[in-house]
């Protein structure tokens, strides 16, 4: 099971800026982290579905949506 994966427009924009190769192995991290979400990174201000965590060397912020097994991802800033 894995959960789908959505970008606010802020994460979209920050998303695109990446360079190719950063967004090919930023995508694949994503793709992982999508299996299991609660496993990456840690809980934002003791919020267990609000999680920062570092995909590929891109800072991320998501929020999981357990019941309807989605992920939206708020932020991801490149170094």
């Amino acid at each position: 099971m894995s959960y789908y994966v959505q970008y606010t427009d802020r994460a979209r924009i920050e998303y695109n800026a990446l360079s190719a190769k950063t967004r090919r192995e930023f995508d694949t991290a994503v793709h992982d982290m999508a299996r299991n979400p609660y496993a990456q990174g840690a809980a934002i201000r003791g919020n267990k579905d609000r999680r920062s965590a570092c995909l590929a060397g891109v800072i991320t912020e998501y929020e999981i949506s357990s019941s309807v097994l989605v992920v939206t991802m708020l932020k991801a800033i490149g170094a």
